[in-house]
């Protein structure tokens, strides 16, 4: 038998208590089972790796689903041959490197729309770490990085005040120190990494006031590629 370390996206729902392991000669399989682990931790700190020790081969692949209490499965993952890692979990690995406060499920799925994104592809965990290279990986992990931050940001309730550049709009608040510079600074360096040219963010439109256009002045449109807003005015109290 051999040894294998499996990296692996946790799962984001509640009552996972089972981790199935199958393996194959071939990427098409058929596949069958070589181990079932019920040390998977508890929700929302599920195990993000597992070494099995019961692979036939270090060269076979390997996909794993997860079984809640309840008897429910999870898809299969996509199969991945021993020894090799997605570009996922490469890109959490350096993000909670960074920043070990982190959730590590949001920053799995800032990952995966990152990847997602920039690959163009609806499968961000069958992509192999090889497919890209290290100043993408790090262009992208800044991505990843900025946007959990800011995801973590609201998620804890902070409340807004004036930050504007350009088109990034993010606000400091009662939950702790202005986090704006320093996830422009990672916007700014991953769009030089990837390419993206002026890339921009937008997290909040601020709330426009009834009394600009009087009480009787209706929403009419709003266009965020420009941060315009369009207030329609009735003719009778107009200028």
């Amino acid at each position: 038998m051999a040894s294998i370390r499996l990296d692996f996206t946790p799962p984001s729902i509640e009552n996972v208590n089972t981790l199935l392991i199958e393996e194959a000669p071939v990427k098409e399989g058929p596949f069958s089972e070589i181990e079932r682990v019920t040390a998977v931790g508890t929700y929302p700190n599920y195990i993000s790796y597992y070494t099995t020790q019961n692979a036939t081969d270090v060269n076979f692949w390997f996909r794993i689903r997860w079984e809640t209490s309840d008897g429910v499965f999870t898809s299969y993952s996509e199969p991945l041959q021993g020894g090799t890692k997605t570009l996922v979990q490469e890109i959490v690995d350096r993000v909670l490197l960074r920043n070990p406060s982190l959730n590590e499920i949001i920053v799995t799925q800032e990952a995966q729309a990152v990847i997602s994104s920039y690959f163009n592809t609806d499968e961000p965990n069958s992509i192999p770490v090889e497919s890209a290279s290290p100043v993408e990986i790090r262009g992208m992990t800044n991505m990843t990085l900025a946007r959990s931050l800011v995801a973590t940001y609201l998620a804890a309730g902070g409340t807004v005040s004036g930050y504007t550049a350009g088109l990034v709009s993010l606000k400091s608040g009662a939950t702790g120190s202005d986090p704006t510079k320093a996830i422009e600074a990672l916007l700014k360096m991953a769009a030089e990494d990837l390419n993206l040219g002026n890339y921009s963010y937008i997290l909040l439109l601020s709330d426009v006031e009834s009394s600009y256009c009087g009480s009787r002045g209706q929403l009419h449109g709003v266009d965020l590629t420009r941060a315009v807003v369009d207030y329609e005015v009735p003719a009778a109290i107009s200028p």
